[in-house]
């Protein structure tokens, strides 16, 4: 497949960028606690130049050593110190043929850190950035204002002294600048407060501080939210009328993006969100401005981003944790191996739940090597073995593949479809990324020519003439814990695509509202004329260690999609025509031509591991064959272990 339109060079002002693509600056955590860049820093990055991206955006970095610093492992440009690093950084990103630009940030509300001082343009609250010391925002005085103005000024002028090409304001996503666009946040009286005019009035002073510092053919891009998504915040027509302010005042590019923190499932969309989000608010944007635009959100696969671009909808696309996930999926891209990206599956669970939001660097759940970049390489093992894997889900997958790389003759065993529990995405209108990630595992398999035996692996087949064995089985579904009987129609979560034509226009009840149950009724509410009830015994929906984003969301999207959730009952026995249920001690029956039971999973019971060790066959278990987990689980454990075998 072609993505022509996705590599025609660009320019932005005089800047000559080789194609489309921007790698977005998605935080690393990665640098000195005095903002200093380290040598994972620079690797990282170096990995991203030479990957095929044309403009290679360096991540949020503040821009003075009061209140600007957001999170720890931040790159600083606030004082002259800094300025070394960064033109180690930009020089290594275009080694490899990319441009190298640097994004400028104030915290604002959005420290992080939760330490003094938080300064904003009023002392709006946001728990969550309180939480850890109880520090509130305080409203910025006209000095402050003054000073940071500066700041950014200077702090341009230092990543021009550095050789970047190109420098960035953010100036959306609920930091400083935002927080003064939007009326959500700022209540001020004064020239900075009010109507649109004052509000937008810091980001024009900071423009033209940056365009006084540097000289003009350096290209000026600004990064904003076209709107916030809050009911009383940031207009699309107060967005369109600032971008032509913001040509008029020098800037060369818009990088336009939606959301801020405390509307996270905006700014950095998980997996229910749809993709592009944010396209009908940059199409608004691109009449109204003779400069480019860049797209942001979701931008995951190069089908969408090619698309955008032969459509004419924006001039660039930035593309953010896709580049986490595989940092050569423009190169793949371009040379017609789309199939061999790694696919971002906007989990959110190692970037942001295991990673930043854990204090530490960034991770990625399908790619553990992020930020790690050439310490753990595959390589060849030092002999040739002959290994079977047992199991064909994500772990199976994932590790068959690194084992044949290693130079091992692999079997792979799995009865059924290839895919595991990630063939339930197929065909869903929501799991688009999951079966992204299913499709690519099971090419991953099939384009080395990996054998794969349609059996279930028992110790008898493991045993014969392997040299090792890598168990990665699943772990089994919870069964339903009371009787079953009569005609109803009564299957699992992974059963739902086979039988869709079976569930469309019929009653489903689904027992379980846990995260398993929440998604899997959610698949059934897409079929047409369905209608979905979920049986949930305790007090909530998605209770336990998941990642809250889905927590948080998910329950609102199923009541969206029209789905009967009924808390406090506890599902009994499967009769009939439906389900016995208890609440309050009294019993019902909650009537439905269709049974789901989607009670999670529990650990597995099997012997395999105990049988091959005494039979000598080294054998290691992983995935949720040795833990029940979520998908970074099973493509960790996969790649570490297999690369040791």
């Amino acid at each position: 497949m072609a993505f022509d339109s996705l590599f025609q060079p660009v320019t932005i002002g005089t800047l000559k960028i080789r194609n489309r693509i921007v790698k977005s600056p998605n935080t690393t955590g990665t640098c000195n606690p005095d903002g200093t860049v380290t040598q994972r820093t620079i690797d990282h990055y170096r990995t991203l130049g030479e990957g095929g991206a044309g403009l290679v955006m360096v991540e949020y970095t503040y821009v003075d050593d009061d209140a600007a610093k957001s999170i720890h492992g931040q790159p600083g440009a606030a004082n002259q110190e800094h300025v070394a690093g960064l033109g180690w950084l930009a020089d290594e990103i275009r080694a490899g043929g990319a441009r190298a630009g640097l994004q400028l940030v104030h915290s604002g509300r959005q420290r992080f850190l939760g330490t003094a001082p938080m300064k904003s343009a009023s002392d709006s609250s946001w728990d969550v950035a309180e939480m850890p010391f109880g520090v509130r925002p305080a409203p910025m005085t006209t000095e402050e204002i003054a000073g940071v103005v500066r700041s950014f000024g200077e702090a341009a002028a230092r990543a021009h002294a550095a050789r970047f090409d190109l420098v960035e304001i953010h100036a959306g996503h609920g930091y400083l600048i935002t927080n003064f666009l939007s009326p959500h946040t700022n209540k001020r009286t004064d020239e900075y407060g009010g109507g649109a005019e004052n509000r937008r009035r810091i980001l024009l002073e900071i423009v033209d501080s940056v365009r006084a510092r540097v000289p003009r053919e350096f290209p000026l891009s600004v990064r904003l939210s076209v709107t916030d998504y809050e009911p009383d915040g940031i207009t699309i027509e107060e967005t369109v009328e600032l971008c032509r302010l913001l040509e008029e005042h020098g800037v060369d590019v818009v990088h336009a993006s939606g959301g801020h923190h405390a509307l996270q499932h905006y700014e950095a969309s998980s997996w229910f969100m749809p993709r592009q989000l944010h396209r009908w608010g940059w199409e608004k944007i691109k009449p109204a401005v003779s400069i480019p635009v860049i797209a942001s959100g979701s931008l995951v696969s190069p089908e969408v981003a090619d698309e955008i671009i032969a459509s004419g909808s924006a001039d660039l696309v930035s593309v953010g944790r896709a580049l986490l996930a595989d940092p050569q999926w423009p190169e793949k891209a371009r040379t017609g191996r789309h199939l061999e990206i790694v696919p971002c599956i906007r989990c959110n669970d190692g970037c942001l739940v295991r990673g930043l939001e854990a204090k530490r660097s960034v991770g990625c759940t399908v790619n553990p090597t992020v930020v790690e970049e050439g310490r753990f390489p595959i390589g060849t093992a030092p002999a040739a073995k002959r290994v079977a894997v047992a199991g064909g889900g994500p772990a199976g997958l994932r590790a068959a593949a690194i084992l044949h790389d290693r130079g091992h003759r692999v079997v792979l065993f799995e009865p059924r479809e290839l895919g595991g529990d990630l063939n339930h995405a197929v065909g869903s209108t929501f799991k688009v990324d999951i079966a992204e990630l299913r499709r690519h595992l099971v090419h991953e398999v099939e384009r080395r020519g990996i054998e794969v035996r349609k059996a279930a692996a028992d110790a008898a087949a493991l045993a014969d003439g392997f040299d090792e064995v890598v168990l990665a089985t699943g772990a089994p579904k919870r069964p339903f814990p009371g009787p079953v009987s009569g005609t109803a129609l009564v299957i699992g979560p992974n059963d739902v695509t086979a039988h869709a034509d079976t569930l469309a226009g019929r009653s489903v009840a689904v027992v379980g509202g846990g995260f398993q149950g929440v998604e899997t009724a959610m698949r059934v509410a897409e079929l047409e004329g369905t209608s979905v009830t979920v049986l949930e015994r305790g007090d909530s929906l998605i209770r336990g260690d998941e990642v809250h984003y889905d927590a948080e969301e998910l329950p609102k999207l199923l009541v969206k999609a029209g789905a009967t959730v009924k808390l406090g009952h506890e599902a009994t026995a499967i009769e009939d025509k439906g389900v016995r249920v208890r609440s309050d001690g009294i019993e019902s029956l909650v009537e439905a031509d269709a049974v789901i039971v989607a009670l999670g999973r529990e650990p597995s019971r099997s012997t395999l591991q105990t049988e091959l060790d005494a039979a000598g066959i080294p054998a290691r278990t992983i995935g949720s064959a040795d833990r029940p987990g979520r998908v970074f689980d099973a493509i960790h454990a996969a790649f570490w272990t297999a690369r040791l075998i």
